[in-house]
């Protein structure tokens, strides 16, 4: 089961989140047939969308998009205060590695390009930041705390595909300087910082707790620590629903020629067949209206 984790630390001055999302990133693999660079960059933005997800209400939810004008296109994950994650790329069969630094995310995202992050916190309006993509997604988050959230941040990620091409550990960790920090608790926690730097081999030999208690030995107050998932709301009937945008003459127009309607979502492949029954109980709803 994967597991997130919310902390204060360094005398509630350092706050801190951690996620092991290593089921999410298989089954990310097993819905979208992902190659292990795709798996690599969409696990870590899923690893973010968890952790974000752990700032948020369970009714709110948010939409991360990063475009590097790469070979994989689009990434796009969706999480919520529930700890749903779900996610997809444009292009996952993408893969480009070397011996010297593993899986390449850069050269399969490219740099060329921006991180939207879209918030809905059932408001009037929805809340978007974007700001150009850094060298790494973990400086890319880095910025956008700093830019659109005023919280210096410090982040590290990490996925390790299997030689079998599934994910053998994937995960991350976020920390923040709260404005109550002062600057010794500040030098303190950047040589912290430093010991993750091989963050995907820690994350593979140790649970969450004991990195906390590695990082912070005994000072820390644990405020949460609870489960997320892969897990997409779609359904027959939201598709239904959708196809109503078609409108009548349309529906009319494919069910006397294709006779059925077959549609995916992009979130978790998943398939959803509508037969000349299925369509026209929806041209009925638009007769009603």
């Amino acid at each position: 089961m994967d597991k997130f984790v919310k902390a204060l630390a360094m005398n509630n001055q350092i706050r801190v989140f951690l996620v092991n999302n290593t089921e999410t990133v298989n089954e990310a693999i097993k819905r979208h047939d992902l190659w292990p660079s795709a798996a690599s960059v969409l696990g870590k933005v899923m690893a973010i969308g968890a952790m974000m997800g752990g700032l948020l209400k369970g009714d709110e939810a948010l939409t991360i998009k990063v475009n590097g004008n790469g070979p994989i296109g689009n990434v796009i994950v969706d999480a919520n205060g529930s700890l749903d994650v779900r996610g997809y790329v444009d292009h996952p069969h993408v893969h480009f590695s070397s011996q010297k630094s593993g899986l390449d995310d850069a050269l399969t995202v490219g740099l060329d390009g921006y991180l939207d992050v879209i918030k809905d916190l059932k408001l009037k309006d929805l809340f978007t930041s974007t700001i150009a993509l850094q060298s790494s997604l973990a400086s890319t988050f880095n910025y956008y705390f700093m830019e659109s959230e005023q919280t210096p941040t410090a982040i590290s990620l990490g996925v390790l595909i299997d030689v079998d091409n599934t994910c053998k550990t994937s995960g991350g960790i976020i920390l923040q300087v709260l404005p109550n920090a002062t600057e010794s608790t500040i030098l303190a926690l950047e040589k912290r910082v430093q010991s993750l730097n091989q963050f995907s081999q820690l994350l593979d030999t140790t649970s969450l707790i004991d990195i906390l208690n590695l990082l912070f030995d005994q000072d820390y107050t644990l405020l949460e620590e609870k489960a997320t998932r892969f897990f997409c709301s779609c359904s027959k009937e939201s598709f239904a629903r959708a196809l109503l945008t078609l409108g009548w003459e349309e529906l009319d127009k494919i069910n006397r020629e294709d006779h059925h309607i077959d549609t995916v979502c992009h979130y978790c492949n998943s398939t959803y067949h509508f037969d000349e029954e299925d369509i026209k109980k929806i041209m009925k709803e638009l007769t009603h209206e």
